[in-house]
């Protein structure tokens, strides 16, 4: 949410998106020209006991409800009288127009010529200060209690400012001033309350210079909660927003707003209300150049890690990047090309504004449900898409800001916090989204400077094959329905499908064990550069597709009477399994023909209780032993082939295999066993 002056009131982001899609009408209460000189409602009517020479109510109570003591005063003194005294003071020369003209600014249609604005002042202080803004057409205002239909469609458009109390000028007898007046405006005529009800039915409103208490203000407040009604979308109608000062260091409680239907925007009264007057200025002068405000924004915080800055900095960033729908994607493109880098720790922050986002309308679902509304749609995310879930088959399209998020995120292939944001999300069951994938792979021929270990992480990741990233822990997976389809005489060819598929190795990343070590037992090495191997800033890992039901699945066939014929069956399926677990290792510089991770993860390489809770995918060694064991008490020279092939194989794991087969077998001479003890 931006906060556009230091320590101003914080704009939500919804206010100001549905501002840039012309949704949002000011109000302006008599706080906008107590700036420019004009007395608050209170105070014009102390003006006129003053100048009537009347005596002034000295019960506070009276004063809650000053268009009483107006109507009093007309009662006695006639009111031509009073009304003379009103316009007379109200028609005074302006001191300072600098709020009127931000907020005539930011009341001007983006998508469309004109502007939409709403007054309870009488004073005519926005026509002087219109001078020199252009609308795009005549400025037109209406004045009650003659009002404009406050829609926004084809059909009938409103584009005026609305004096909705009426407008000083002529006989000013439509002013809006009493009791009585407000009884005809809201009550016996309704004119003034039809236009609230439609108008909030329409878009969303921001009061601007009144005060909870305000007798205007609950006025248009009862006006509106009286009618139980829907925006035109469908969709419930939201609060009102109104800008509210307090004293002291602290706001006050939202709830007494939240019961009124209205959100407030808390600011300090300090200095004559000067932060609620800057944030108005400021906020026009950004909608008004929108690019350069972006661009100086992101230049100056960009380049710094979020956690050693202000935290209004931090959301000022964030809506700078990602926070105008139509910008295609702009401020993203201005934060990825700064200089220097901007620290990849910005992506975790943008990834919980998706979240949030998220969130909320998840709850919104819910509540429509609950009413049997029809349910919002959905928010359009910038960030989560980038990382989507591996069972999502949409890949949904990048936004224009997503998309310019790329070439930040090839800045960073050499930057430990990126791999690790990776890992993280991999661990998630998520992947790269392809676009990500893609821009990757564009961006590495190009590093000549990049570390090894970075550049075969980043092509493991990047790659295209469906064989990175261990599958979601909740997924339904093939080595299940094997079991089932096992015990009651499922089809072999059937079985041998699901079997291979839910135990087909994949590779996965995890933390680096290395650096953890580094940073634990040698601190003044942490800032030293890594990347050489991958093993430096990520600890490889393969996992087994299907990893949730992969004992279970054994368990179930070796507790059932033909276990070892099952896996000779499978003996050639399996080695394959094997070897291509140990490419995978490979792949990430972690197995060879001298050593691979069998060393550490596979003591023994035949059945052995010391290989009880190691690597899930060194169970392959279990069901390759066991199917040899059988082909070779049956067939000498089908096991005399497996060895053979085993022995072919580049890899340590398989010379282990072919000693301790040669060892356990009768079927090799002393010579071969021998052979293969000196030259594996």
């Amino acid at each position: 949410m931006p906060q556009f002056v230091r320590n101003g009131p914080i704009i939500p982001d919804k206010l100001v998106q549905e501002l840039e899609d012309d949704r949002v009408v000011i109000f302006c209460g008599a706080g906008v020209s107590m700036g420019a000189g004009l007395p608050s409602y209170n105070g014009l009517v102390a003006h006129c006991y003053k100048t009537l020479t009347h005596p002034t109510p000295t019960d506070d109570k009276e004063w809650l409800w000053p268009d009483r003591m107006l109507g009093a005063l007309e009662s006695r003194y006639t009111p031509a009288n009073v009304r003379q005294i009103v316009a007379a003071r109200l028609n005074r020369r302006p001191t300072n127009l600098a709020l009127h003209r931000a907020i005539l600014r930011l009341s001007r249609l983006r998508r469309s010529e004109g502007m939409r604005l709403v007054t309870t002042n009488f004073d005519t202080f926005f026509e002087k200060a219109r001078r020199g803004l252009d609308f795009g057409r005549d400025f037109q205002f209406h004045a009650g209690p003659i009002l404009p239909i406050p829609r926004d469609d084809r059909a009938a458009s409103w584009r005026s400012l609305v004096y909705l109390h009426g407008r000083l000028g002529g006989s000013d007898q439509h002013l809006v001033l009493t009791s009585s007046d407000f009884g005809r405006a809201y009550l016996t005529e309704g004119w003034a309350a039809r236009f609230i009800v439609r108008l909030f039915a329409d878009f969303t409103v921001l009061f601007l210079g009144y005060s909870l208490n305000d007798p205007v203000l609950r006025y248009m407040t009862d006006a509106f909660a009286a009618e139980n009604i829907e925006m035109r979308s469908g969709q419930p109608r939201g609060p009102a927003y109104i800008f509210s000062p307090y004293e002291g260091a602290e706001p006050p409680e939202s709830q007494p707003f939240r019961d009124r239907n209205l959100e407030p925007i808390f600011y300090s009264d300090a200095a004559n209300h000067a932060a609620l007057r800057e944030t108005i200025v400021q906020w026009a002068d950004w909608r008004d150049d929108y690019f350069s405000s972006v661009g100086r924004v992101i230049n100056d915080i960009a380049p710094r890690r979020p956690d050693a800055i202000d935290p209004t900095d931090t959301a000022n960033l964030i809506w700078a990047v990602a926070g105008r729908a139509d910008d295609q994607g702009y401020g993203a493109r201005t934060f990825a090309a700064v200089e220097p880098c901007p620290p990849i720790e910005w992506l975790s922050l943008f990834e919980a504004t998706d979240l949030a986002r998220s969130e909320a309308h998840q709850e919104a679902v819910r509540e429509a449900a609950k009413a049997a509304r029809i349910a919002p749609p959905a928010p359009e995310l910038d960030f989560l898409p980038l990382f989507p879930l591996q069972s999502d088959s949409r890949h949904m399209a990048l936004t224009s800001t997503g998309y310019a998020l790329l070439a930040w995120f090839c800045r960073h292939l050499g930057t430990e916090g990126f791999v690790d944001h990776v890992i993280e999300k991999l661990g998630q069951g998520r992947m790269l989204h392809p676009s990500l994938r893609q821009a990757i792979r564009r961006q590495l021929p190009q590093e000549l400077g990049l570390r090894e270990g970075f550049k075969r992480f980043w092509w493991i990741v990047s790659s295209e094959g469906g064989w990175v990233g261990a599958r979601r822990r909740d997924d339904p997976g093939s080595l299940w329905t094997a079991q089932g389809g096992y015990t009651s005489g499922a089809d072999r060819e059937w079985l041998r499908q699901e079997v291979l598929a839910g135990l087909r190795p994949l590779l996965d990343f995890s933390a680096s064990s290395y650096r953890s070590y580094r940073d634990a037992t040698h601190p003044e090495q942490a800032a030293d550069p890594v990347g050489d191997r991958i093993s430096e800033i990520a600890d490889a890992e393969v996992e087994l597709a299907d990893r949730n039901h992969v004992r279970g699945f054994i368990d179930t066939v070796n507790g059932r009477p033909g276990a070892t014929e099952f896996w000779a069956w499978l003996n050639d399926d399996l080695t394959g399994l094997l070897a291509q677990a140990l490419h995978l290792f490979a792949a990430a510089d972690e197995a060879n023909a001298n050593n691979d991770p069998s060393a550490l993860q596979r003591p023994s390489v035949e059945p052995h209780q010391q290989n009880y809770q190691h690597r899930q995918w060194t169970l392959l060694f279990d069901l390759i032993w066991m199917g040899w064991e059988h082909i070779d008490g049956n067939d000498a020279t089908a096991s005399r082939a497996i060895v053979a092939r085993w022995r072919t194989l580049p890899f340590l794991s398989f010379r282990r295999l072919v000693a301790a087969a040669v060892t356990h077998s009768g079927h090799f001479s002393d010579t071969e066993k021998a052979e293969v003890l000196l030259n594996g």
